[in-house]
């Protein structure tokens, strides 16, 4: 009888312990709990910072977008707002600059439509964020960005925070790395900056105690801090005073990268990250950047989810992540993994996972997936933040849709229960079902690519499901680019819980 190593069955354990969590959240995570405050919560394990649909018509809503250049004439930006009901949407957009005072522009979004603004406001400015403010919760608001290097989509925050993380940053080959901090406030906000690279953490003088004026933007080329050619570069801001919103913007140069992507930051470090779009394949590489930005050692299993528990099983993944340091994970190396898709849950398995809540001081990591794809010597790149605990969700909407160009709809399934699938387009008649979509079957623990009819290009689309999914988007590069840029849906949220994150 063959021997069973005790360090494999430890691991084992671990992460049964950890999957058994992960399913218990998600199965619970959408029902209606009285807290002691007497508030409904739909997620007692911490109410999730990733941005989302309140669902509410009656609410107001705020979108906070991460920033696009303003100076570079060979690239276009866009703001999207969507419209899913039968009324009309009014509002206003704040442009925020590098350089020149806020200006304001007034909008209403007709019902059934999407508004596409230019992301500039017309302005010239080196960075320049917008700020969305609208009459109703039920809207949907992303940024866009059209660069020769590869079209990019950004999700836009809901609200500020006084902390920001960026788990992959990369300047390797002279890459630009540039991160931007946005104040919409009267008031100025003062942060500290320090990031992580192979050799260790830095936190430089120059770093510390940085105004950004009120409502403007303040950017920041991390080649130029001290972190030029490094192949692994985090990022953690955190306000003294006030609160701001972070966003990234990364052009790849080489060192097995070359293209364009940007990013919405992280709010806060999470105890669980999702990924939808994980795949092996001879032309892809995917990595997996897991970052501790805490004082305290860290320790999280990776599983790979592709409905086959015995796949999941077969080679257990536990990393530590010491602390304030990055750990890289080039998961198309691992022998266990089968060619095709999968999906990802990276989880805490530190003491801390259960007995802790969302707004306790109590931070744990922020984990991105970084995959390039390489055809015919052509070579694209794209970063993509995880869903954190409590995204996952029942219903998502793709605020500009799969562009006509191409691309598709990633799910992943995070519970241990079958769950059918319906897709929709939003446009003149409401909400319809696409043809040949309308009921589709996704098995426990599984993935599924569903890619979009031309004829329903460019549209929103509505994913809704029986039991909590996480939606992600792939949509192809543009300029006959290879690979895709990956961005997550928008989850939404009832009225209950979209109360209880905008405190």
């Amino acid at each position: 009888m063959k021997k069973i190593n005790p360090r494999f069955a430890l691991a084992v354990v671990i992460i049964a312990v950890a999957l058994v969590s992960t399913i218990f959240v998600n199965q619970i995570s959408n029902q209606n709990i009285e807290t002691e405050s007497g508030q409904t919560s739909e997620n007692v394990f911490g109410l999730s910072t990733m941005p989302s649909i309140a669902g509410d018509s009656q609410s107001s809503s705020s979108w906070f977008c991460p920033g696009v250049p303003g100076l570079e004439k060979t690239v276009s930006s866009e703001i999207v707002i969507a419209n899913s009901l039968d009324i009309p949407i009014t509002g206003k957009v704040t442009f925020l600059s590098s350089d020149k005072p806020a200006a304001v522009a007034q909008l209403i979004v007709q019902p059934f439509t999407r508004s596409v603004i230019d992301a500039t406001g017309g302005r010239k400015s080196k960075f320049i964020s917008a700020v969305v403010e609208l009459d109703n919760g039920a809207a949907a608001v992303e940024q866009r960005i059209i660069h020769p290097a590869g079209d990019s989509v950004s999700l836009c925050a809901n609200k500020p925070s006084d902390r920001w993380f960026f788990a992959d940053g990369f300047t390797g080959s002279d890459s630009l790395f540039n991160v931007l901090l946005s104040n919409p406030f009267r008031d100025a906000t003062v942060v500290d900056i320090s990031f992580v690279t192979a050799d260790g953490k830095r936190e430089p003088a120059s770093l510390k105690g940085i105004i950004i004026e009120p409502e403007s933007v303040y950017s920041l080329a991390m080649g130029d801090q001290g972190a030029r050619n490094e192949v692994v570069l985090a990022v953690s801001i955190r306000a003294s005073s006030g609160r701001f919103v972070a966003g990234k913007l990364q052009h790849f140069f080489g060192r097995g990268r070359l293209g364009y992507s940007t990013s919405l930051g992280a709010a806060s470090t999470s105890r669980q990250w999702w990924f939808a779009g994980g795949q092996k394949d001879l032309d892809t590489d995917e990595q997996l950047v897991v970052f501790n930005p805490t004082d305290q050692d860290q320790s999280v299993s990776v599983a790979f989810l592709t409905g086959t528990a015995e796949e999941i099983f077969r080679e257990p993944l536990v990393l530590t992540i010491p602390a304030g340091r990055v750990t890289t994970l080039a998961t198309s190396k691992l022998p266990a993994i089968t060619d095709g898709r999968y999906g990802i849950v990276v989880s805490s398995i530190t003491n801390d996972f259960v007995t802790s809540d969302e707004n306790s001081s109590v931070e744990f990591v922020v984990v991105e997936q970084v995959v390039t794809r390489r055809v015919d010597k052509k070579t694209g790149t794209t970063t993509t933040l995880g869903a954190p605990i409590g995204a996952p969700s029942r219903t998502w909407t793709v605020v500009s849709g799969v562009p006509a160009a191409g691309g598709a709809l990633v799910v992943l399934n995070t519970t241990s229960l079958v769950t059918t699938l319906k897709v929709s387009t939003v446009g003149p008649a409401g909400s319809v079902a696409i043809e040949g979509l309308e009921q589709i079957e996704l098995g426990a623990a599984a993935v599924l690519k569903i890619v979009i009819p031309t004829a329903n290009a460019d549209l929103p689309i509505l994913i809704e499901a029986d039991n909590e999914v996480v939606v992600q988007r792939e949509v192809d590069r543009g300029h006959e680019l290879v690979g895709v840029s990956s961005v997550l849906a928008l989850p939404h949220r009832s009225s209950g819980i979209a109360a209880l994150i905008g405190k």
